[in-house]
């Protein structure tokens, strides 16, 4: 898979990657999924928006992020709002040649990272640094531009500069999906012993300005290795399209999570 670096856009994402609506704790919990007390690692932690999420629910987190410019946004805003989170840098694919005090964890969380992961390398290092009885929760998120006008304006001015356009990561690999997420995964959870606990989709709203809008359009996976001429060009046509519209865009959102344990 293309190498993507995701350290020159640490600002867009610490600005604009939006966190997720505060219920995905309440389905976890109800599905006996609690961070309190735990320890819990977040591969791909970018920014930190899901490592002081669950941070805030109770969990000892520690966040590994191959980006160290995420990492200092990271930091700067755990320290904003009074948190101190571990982060260590390196891939989630390197984390065990990493010494660490925790060897094993409750749970390893994955939030819009596990499409750009090796994942026959991660599903063993998950596997060895991975409790007895603990959990897997992987979780992937997307604007839905088949329920927005505003969307669809959107992919329309994206495919108009970046003609090829294709889904990030290994998003792509399969065309069909199972609440969401690539099918071929499931089966490479299960070949190497893990169980599907739950799995669910969750529909959602975000409020944009236009200005905010194209911030977040800015920090999608698909234009990280994009040059600033080409982001500059997609901008002005986001706008273009956009500039009908009344604000604030009311953009329907998506998350799907799967739950799985060793």
């Amino acid at each position: 898979m293309k190498r993507v670096n995701f350290g020159h856009v640490a600002h867009d994402y610490a600005k604009y990657r939006d966190e997720l609506p505060s219920i995905i704790f309440q389905q976890l919990l109800e599905r006996n999924i609690s961070f309190k007390g735990k320890y819990v690692l977040d591969l791909g932690s970018g920014s930190g928006i899901f490592s002081r999420a669950m941070s805030q629910q109770g969990a000892t987190v520690t966040g590994i992020e191959p980006e160290q410019n995420l990492i200092n946004q990271a930091e700067i805003m755990d320290q904003s709002i009074g948190q101190t989170i571990k982060y260590i840098h390196t891939s989630a694919e390197s984390m065990s040649l990493v010494h660490n005090s925790i060897d094993q964890y409750d749970m390893i969380t994955a939030l819009r990272s596990w499409h750009w992961f090796n994942r026959d390398i991660v599903n063993h290092v998950v596997m060895q640094h991975l409790r007895k009885q603990g959990y897997l929760i992987v979780i992937h998120s997307a604007f839905v531009p088949q329920h927005s006008q505003e969307a669809q304006e959107t992919i329309r001015a994206i495919k108009e500069c970046i003609p090829d356009l294709k889904p990030a990561g290994s998003m792509g690999e399969a065309k069909e999906r199972r609440n969401g997420l690539p099918v071929n995964w499931f089966g490479e959870w299960e070949r190497i012993g893990f169980r599907i606990i739950d799995e669910w989709q969750y529909d959602y709203q975000l409020v944009f300005g236009i200005d905010e809008w194209c911030g977040k359009v800015r920090s999608l996976s698909w234009l990280t290795n994009e040059n600033e001429e080409v982001k500059g060009r997609i901008m002005n046509k986001v706008k273009e399209y956009l500039i009908s519209y009344s604000e604030p865009l009311s953009i329907p959102h998506q998350y799907s999570v799967v739950i799985l344990q060793k």
